[in-house]
């Protein structure tokens, strides 16, 4: 079987509604998603509409990985902490995290339906391919190993989605 774990109520449900009012407002401003997936390989990037990107402050990285650590979902606090902004038509192809021993999704839209995309598939041991669907406060964990994608965020999104994205160092 794949190594992949998922996650639900994976931070206390007050930071992670701060932490998807805190992504709206730095989007809003424009001050702080200071990167972009066009700085990505091309092999991950491929046609993908913008995926923004900003590191978070130390202090609240901090306080996020001590959440994570309390429960027991890091062992460690040895991540790079970000927090993504998915638009329309962005998503990641197939790929594994080979440069990365692991990485952790967490999504932070309170409201986010299929038909909206930017659905996580991975492909298992037997090469099924399996998805989960973005849910708030939810989230997963996989290896360096795992064969996984997104699929693009539809133009029905009503704001991108948004979220946290932790990998090992």
């Amino acid at each position: 079987m794949a190594r992949i774990a998922f996650y639900e109520d994976v931070l206390d449900e007050r930071l992670c509604t701060f932490l998807l009012n805190n992504a709206r407002e730095r989007l809003k401003e424009g001050t702080e998603f200071s990167r972009s997936n066009f700085h990505w390989k091309p092999a991950i990037r491929k046609s993908s509409a913008v995926v923004l990107v900003r590191d978070y402050e130390p202090h609240l990285a901090q306080l996020i990985l001590a959440n994570l650590a309390e429960r027991k979902i890091v062992e460690h606090g040895d991540y790079h902490v970000m927090n993504y902004a998915w638009t329309q038509l962005s998503y990641i192809p197939w790929h594994d995290d080979d440069q990365r021993s692991e990485a952790l999704t967490i999504y932070l839209n309170d409201r986010w339906e299929a038909d909206w995309g930017g659905l996580f598939l991975y492909r298992d041991d037997e090469r099924q391919i399996r998805g989960f669907a973005p849910k708030f406060n939810c989230g997963l964990r996989n290896d360096n190993n795992v064969l996984h994608a997104t699929t693009p965020v539809t133009l029905d999104a009503p704001e991108p989605r948004f979220t946290l994205q932790l990998f090992s160092k």
